[in-house]
């Protein structure tokens, strides 16, 4: 993304939250501002995501592969009341996030795990120089020549839990917005938040349809289960296309908000 992009987005997105969003200006280095956003387009694009779901308030925030906690920041730069969980399973990650709990005075919580539909333990395929593209389900042949950047080089062994089981020891009893990006192993986390997907408000997935090799129509699927607890999609945005192909997307950024 060049320059021009970038402070188009931000003021997008300042314009979004009605005020400066420093958080998310692109211009300033990161040295001098240690709490800044890890990626501050993905920030910007965050905040113009959670606005468009126009939701009016919220309580509990649930993001799954929180990553460097850029969409937790969006969302509570979008509602700053709101309670934030953090799922992420990369052990790298985990003193920033925990950092960063602490920053948020009690406001987030950590919790250090992978999700899927039962608890047990898992492989972690990681490449050790993108913290951002961790996958349980590994990385297919047709991912790898879409991302040839790639290189899951490294297996790390990581708990995983349900969202349902973390939604009781949490107290959580609705979740306002749910943020899922786990790198193919969306369904398997769905599984496992049979009771938590009936009591949340909004939801934003990223759905990849070259992860698995036994499922031919992810989207149809995907829209089939928000469909049955009751959510409905308000926008889907490509995130990811092949060289041989560049008008054909292969992952999506689905958003979908209770009717």
């Amino acid at each position: 993304m060049n320059w021009f992009s970038k402070l188009r987005l931000y003021a997008q997105a300042a314009a979004a939250l009605r005020g400066p969003n420093l958080q998310g200006l692109p211009l300033i280095p990161k040295s001098f501002r240690p709490g800044a956003p890890a990626n501050r387009a993905a920030y910007n694009q965050f905040v113009l995501w959670i606005k468009r779901l126009e939701l009016p308030r919220a309580g509990w925030i649930v993001g799954v592969g929180a990553n460097h906690g850029d969409f937790a920041q969006a969302a509570s730069a979008c509602h700053p009341d709101a309670q934030v969980l953090l799922v992420e399973p990369l052990p790298t990650l985990h003193p920033e996030l925990e950092r960063r709990c602490r920053e948020r005075l009690g406001r987030w919580r950590l919790a250090p795990c992978a999700l899927g539909s039962q608890p047990g333990q898992a492989t972690l395929h990681v490449d050790p120089q993108q913290d951002g593209i961790g996958s349980l389900l590994g990385f297919s042949q047709e991912y790898l020549a879409a991302n040839p950047s790639a290189k899951p080089t490294q297996k790390i062994d990581c708990q995983v839990r349900t969202l349902d089981d973390l939604c009781t020891e949490h107290g959580i009893q609705a979740i306002d917005l749910l943020k899922i990006d786990v790198e193919g192993f969306e369904f398997e986390t769905l599984e496992g938040a049979a009771r938590a997907l009936r009591v949340t408000r909004s939801m934003v997935i990223e759905l990849s349809l070259v992860r698995r090799r036994d499922d031919t129509e992810p989207l149809g699927r995907l829209l089939t289960l928000m469909h049955q607890v009751g959510l409905r999609l308000v926008e889907l945005y490509p995130s990811l296309c092949t060289s041989q192909a560049p008008w054909l997307p292969i992952e999506f950024n689905v958003l979908a908000r209770r009717a």
